[in-house]
């Protein structure tokens, strides 16, 4: 109680709060999550063994989508990222009409900052992140890039370790500009220089700037590690150079090991800070998807390839809206928690979009009315029962099209789920219908089970999903009411964004807007067009 009441008192400063997001990190690839495995994240682990740790929290499958939801504390159903991750050459973005989580806290005189990986639209320059509430921005503005030159492609690496002068060519032949900015200008003085220690410099350099600062500050650093290109530098993979590891494992396991080095020294400059910067800092960490599959690295458990080591124990990878595609390692830390919750790990269902509430609360904003997400403090911080009983995995009404693969529409309620290989709604993509679509017979590489319709797992008995219980008797009213909640949202989902006119629909804004121009030389900044 006399912890509790302390921690209580201390906040009555706002605090400062630094949201850390790791890319493609997997379930399993984190040595607070599993300290059987070899891998080399101490500061990580320090961290979260000192916090609170999730076992039940869960992101979207892709990108934008998960990073869509984190801004605006909504499901990717209201914002239109249910399908796809915004691309390089789409001109769309998260609405203007949606508030982000920095101009929230710029009402409560929060110096905001931002050093990463945007991805949530940059069309045009009031897209980009020094438009939408962050005060200070560098980093880079689509969804991949080579890691050292810094040029917007999702590509192979050149090196495992030597990767400083490579250019990173995309396998269609265009796309090709340079992608690292500051503010809205592209910054050449990047090139050559690896993301993660560009993000771990401007994130030093802006928490030592607040050592003497009366206000307080909302530092987001979205890393480039673990995403492709699989490379990093040598000091790091020569961690594992005498183990049992493959060649494309030790490059992995060193690029993990590179994010928790550049975390390290932003702790440090934390830690040097005065005790009323230091000791009145919330830190939150967290994946953005599953890990994919990848080629060197053992992603398969016995010969079942839909099982992901990365993502162990459970079935899926990114992409995927099994657990293993959504269920991510995440925790919080602070001093600011009372000491009877540091230490422990907690089991109550979060979700993405709790952060927006959270934060928000945290700072002593308002919050709006129309999130899905809910103030998950008390639940954290107390180590009572989480506010939430379910979440909306998605629903991808596109049946044919969109990177988030199938099953396309899921649905969480307590201990129970519902998928389905599809899901219609009604004016959407031709559709004249809304409801469960079944897999057409001879789809490949699809579970069986979704030929018969709708599937539904128990996660806390089976918490892998190998078992459908959606045709044994007992569960028939579960399973309809999981479908008319599935519906319900169906209902209030907005036309997906495509990459291809009319983006959004006819009556998007930008229907008939140009896609921004191919580009051919790494020299020239792939920047806003219109």
């Amino acid at each position: 109680m006399l912890s509790t009441l302390c921690a209580v008192v201390a906040m009555a400063a706002k605090p400062n709060m630094i949201f850390i997001l790791a890319d493609d990190l997997g379930y399993n690839e984190m040595g607070f999550m599993n300290g059987t495995r070899g891998l080399v994240t101490p500061h990580l682990d320090s961290l979260a063994h000192d916090g609170v740790i999730f076992k039940n929290y869960y992101v979207q499958p892709i990108c934008s989508p998960t990073r869509s939801a984190f801004m605006t504390g909504r499901y990717t159903v209201r914002l239109g990222t249910q399908s796809n991750v915004i691309y390089w050459d789409t001109p769309w973005g998260i609405s203007l009409d949606e508030k982000f989580i920095p101009q929230y806290l710029k009402e409560e005189g929060y110096d905001t900052a931002m050093f990463g990986k945007w991805h949530l639209g940059m069309f045009r320059e009031d897209y980009m992140p020094a438009k939408r509430g962050f005060d200070y921005y560098e980093g880079y503005l689509q969804g991949c890039q080579s890691a050292y030159t810094h040029v917007a492609s999702c590509c192979g690496a050149g090196s495992p370790d030597h990767d400083n002068n490579y250019t990173c060519m995309n396998y269609q032949g265009a796309f090709f500009g340079y992608d690292w900015f500051n503010q809205t200008a592209p910054l050449p003085s990047a090139n050559h220089t690896n993301s993660a220690y560009l993000i771990r410099d401007r994130a030093v350099g802006f928490i030592q700037d607040h050592y003497e600062s009366e206000n307080p500050f909302f530092l987001y650093l979205p890393f480039q590690n673990i995403h492709g290109p699989y490379t990093c530098d040598p000091q790091y993979r020569n961690l594992f150079a005498n183990t049992t590891l493959t060649a494309n494992e030790q490059t992995m396991f060193g690029y993990i090991a590179e994010l928790d080095d550049a975390v390290g020294h932003v702790l440090d400059a934390l830690n040097e800070a005065p005790s009323s910067v230091s000791q009145n800092t919330v830190i939150f960490f967290s994946s953005d998807n599953g890990a994919p599959p990848v080629d060197g690295v053992s992603h398969t458990v016995g010969s079942n390839p839909g099982w992901g080591q990365r993502n162990f124990p459970f079935r899926g990878h990114k992409s995927e809206i099994w657990e293993g595609g959504t269920r991510v390692a995440g925790f919080v830390h602070s001093p600011l928690l009372p000491k009877e919750v540091r230490g422990t790990v907690s089991h109550e269902h979060y979700h993405i979009t709790d952060w927006l509430p959270t934060i928000v609360s945290l700072s002593g904003g308002r919050l709006p009315p129309n999130i899905d997400g809910h103030d998950i403090w008390t639940s954290v911080s107390q180590g009572t029962k989480s506010p939430r009983t379910e979440h909306l995995y998605n629903i991808n009404p596109l049946c044919h099209a969109g990177q988030a693969g199938s099953p396309k529409a899921g649905l969480r309620i307590g201990d129970m789920k519902v998928l389905t290989y599809c899901y219609s709604i009604n004016g959407i993509d031709n559709a004249t219908f809304t409801g469960p679509v079944s897999a057409p017979e001879g789809t490949k590489d699809i579970d069986p089970e979704f030929y018969k319709g709708p599937v539904l797992y128990n996660l806390t008995a089976d918490p892998s999903e190998t078992t459908n219980l959606a045709h044994d008797s007992e569960y028939k009213q579960v399973l309809d009411n999981l479908l008319k909640r599935l519906e319900l949202f169906a209902n209030q989902s907005v036309i997906p964004m495509q990459w291809e006119p009319p983006f959004q629909g006819d009556d998007y804004f930008c229907s008939d807007c140009p896609k921004h121009p191919p580009m051919h030389s790494a020299d020239d900044a792939w920047t806003f067009w219109l």
